[in-house]
């Protein structure tokens, strides 16, 4: 499948997509040049299998992520980052959208292994990590619409979040009915993994215990179901004449709206929150 519109999700590389771009490229020549050489020795080493961590490889749940079976393997992930990652990375932050990629990549692997693994088997490949992002971009941007050309023909328009959930089917699905060399079961983790980290903002000035706590999830939910509520009003006649709260400056609503737009909700302090709350109280 193809992408459009591309020039509103990328209008620039972002920092963490580049450095992802150009390492995931690279390693794979390396990993094409050196399995030449070595006879497969490389991907033996580097790739992701229930025999290696039981040996203590343990870099292997990392290193997996930059390998690839084929050059089209390849492409079709390096799309999903390229398209999917740059307005990920810029609400959430640099360091944010790495720890997001990585926290599902690893998990992905992990759930390929204990779910569909066998000792013979290996994984390779960033589709789990890619699908984590795509999770991410449905629960930070649920609304945009996507458009895809199926089979580079058919154009198909969706909502992003309609888009990660018909994915996630597809690949339970086929977890359940195949067993083939696709690791749909890091595909089907990894998504779940980047949705919920997309919920809590990824995890934008959390702890990594905050970021696992269920209450927390439910704080978040109820917060953005509420804040469609919100209506800045710039005077005080707008306000219920029994309403004693003042409304706030506009200068503060503005400062409050621009670190949304940068940062996302969850860099909001209480007294940003108590500001958008005094700002969307209306008749």
């Amino acid at each position: 499948m193809q992408y459009r519109n591309f020039y509103s999700f990328a209008p620039g590389l972002t920092p963490a997509v580049r450095f992802l771009l150009i390492g995931t490229v690279g390693a794979f020549f390396v990993q094409a040049v050196a399995d030449h050489l070595a006879d497969g020795v490389f991907t033996a080493t580097f790739a992701l299998s229930l025999a290696g961590l039981r040996h203590l490889e343990l870099w292997q749940p990392a290193t997996y992520l930059f390998l690839h079976g084929s050059l089209w393997h390849l492409i079709l992930n390096m799309l999903g980052l390229f398209f999917f990652g740059p307005d990920t990375e810029r609400t959430i932050g640099t360091r944010r959208f790495l720890t997001l990629y990585f926290v599902c990549g690893i998990m992905a692997g992990l759930g390929w292994v204990f779910i569909s693994g066998t000792p013979l088997s290996y994984c390779v490949g960033a589709s789990g990590a890619i699908f984590g992002v795509l999770g991410a971009f449905a629960a930070l941007f649920p609304e945009r619409p996507v458009t895809l050309l199926v089979f580079f023909v058919v154009p198909v328009t969706m909502r992003a979040r309609t888009l990660a959930l018909a994915l996630g089917l597809i690949s339970l699905l086929s977890l359940i009915s195949q067993r083939g060399q696709i690791a749909y079961a890091a595909h089907l983790v990894g998504g779940i993994v980047g949705y919920l980290y997309g919920l809590t903002e990824a995890g934008a000035g959390r702890t990594p215990a905050n970021f696992l706590n269920p209450r927390q999830w439910w704080n978040d939910l109820r917060w953005r179901w509420q804040r469609r509520k919100f209506k800045v009003l710039n005077t005080p006649g707008d306000y219920l004449e029994n309403d004693v709260v003042e409304p706030p400056l506009p200068e503060e609503v503005d400062e409050v709206l621009a670190k949304i737009s940068k940062w996302g909700l969850s860099r909001l302090s209480r007294r940003d929150r108590e500001i958008l709350d005094r700002a969307s109280r209306r008749r």
